[in-house]
């Protein structure tokens, strides 16, 4: 537990770091949070928030940085989210209420104003709610692999191919394909996107081959996000304003990974309601990257998610409100042409 102290310290660390990019010293804490407070106690502040792991001294000199861990806390439980001026509500009003024809052209215009507003990439995603499963389909090939066939209510996918274990017998086929689709059967094709896969329910009847059902449970995610997910980008030249990226090998490593539609999908990808904040690889973000993400109405019966990536040490106040703004804006927007 926190004290008040330390989450001021903390708080002020974090907005100096993503205001500078440069470690923050105990003066300059002292200044901006706790002008009250000696320099000494400021540094054995600090000193215990690094040995909790929320700080990072890089070199004995200079000051502190934040952790993953820092700015987790600091989202979750320290910022307060910026208000966004008048001029900007109303750009975002201007932009989504402005008559469009297609739903591609709304999503177009929502990728064009998040990022303008942020400056960072922004990535919409157009999920279609009307693709349900019937059924799914594992057939032998006779060659070692099986054949994996979903059929919804408006088509048939059936490109993708699995090993089959070694002694995998087809009562086994069989058994594993009714256990399928006694999970998936009347559900959305996109919600293999966040189903973690219940080792526990095939351990006792399949034994080793654990990582069969997780090989089909991984092809039946690929499906979704090739067929029922649509993603537009805009604005990855941006990222090349923020200083972490002046380094031209880790903006191509960023632009090449934003290329990366099925990674990108599932991590935009959202099965709940509100702003939610992904941070660095712990939560299966890019390293060194954040994503802020909200889903959406875009349409009739049409469902996406709205967000944008870029570094840890982004303005969380600001995007975080900016996604929230758009978000509910947008929504509103579609439930009134209802």
């Amino acid at each position: 537990m926190l004290s008040e102290r330390k989450k001021k310290i903390l708080c002020a660390v974090v907005d100096g770091y993503i205001e500078s990019a440069t470690p923050i010293s105990s003066k300059e804490i002292m200044q901006s949070a706790l002008p009250n407070c000696s320099s000494a106690t400021i540094r054995n502040e600090l000193s215990a928030l690094e040995s909790m792991g929320y700080l990072i001294q890089p070199h004995v000199s200079a000051g502190r940085i934040p952790s993953q861990r820092a700015f987790r806390i600091y989202v979750d439980e320290l910022m307060n989210y910026e208000r966004l001026s008048d001029e900007e509500t109303n750009l975002i009003v201007k932009y989504l209420t402005h008559q469009v024809d297609t739903v591609e052209e709304m999503v177009e215009r929502v990728a064009k104003v998040l990022s303008e507003i942020t400056h960072l990439p922004a990535l919409v995603l157009k999920e279609d709610n009307l693709d349900i499963i019937t059924s799914i389909k594992l057939l032998d090939l006779d060659n070692g692999k099986a054949l994996v066939v979903i059929v919804t209510d408006c088509r048939v996918l059936k490109d993708s191919f699995v090993d089959l274990p070694e002694h995998f017998t087809s009562g086994m086929l069989k058994s594993a394909q009714d256990w399928l689709n006694k999970i998936f059967v009347g559900k959305r094709i996109s919600d293999f996107l966040n189903y973690n896969f219940p080792f526990e329910l095939v351990n006792d009847q399949f034994g080793d081959f654990n990582k069969f059902f997780k090989r089909i449970v991984d092809t039946l995610k690929r499906e979704s996000l090739t067929h029922s997910m649509q993603l537009s980008t805009v604005g990855e030249n941006k990222i090349f304003e923020h200083v972490e990226y002046k380094d031209s090998e880790k903006a191509k490593q960023f632009l090449d990974t934003v290329e990366q539609k099925e990674l990108i999908c599932e991590l935009l990808y959202c099965d709940q309601d509100g702003t939610t904040v992904k941070i660095d690889k712990e939560d299966a973000v890019l390293e060194g990257c954040s994503l802020v993400k909200s889903n959406v109405q875009l349409g009739e019966n049409i469902s996406g998610s709205i967000g944008v990536i870029g570094p840890v040490r982004m303005n969380y106040k600001r995007v975080v409100a900016v996604v929230d703004k758009i978000s509910k804006i947008l929504n509103y927007v579609i439930n009134s042409k209802r």
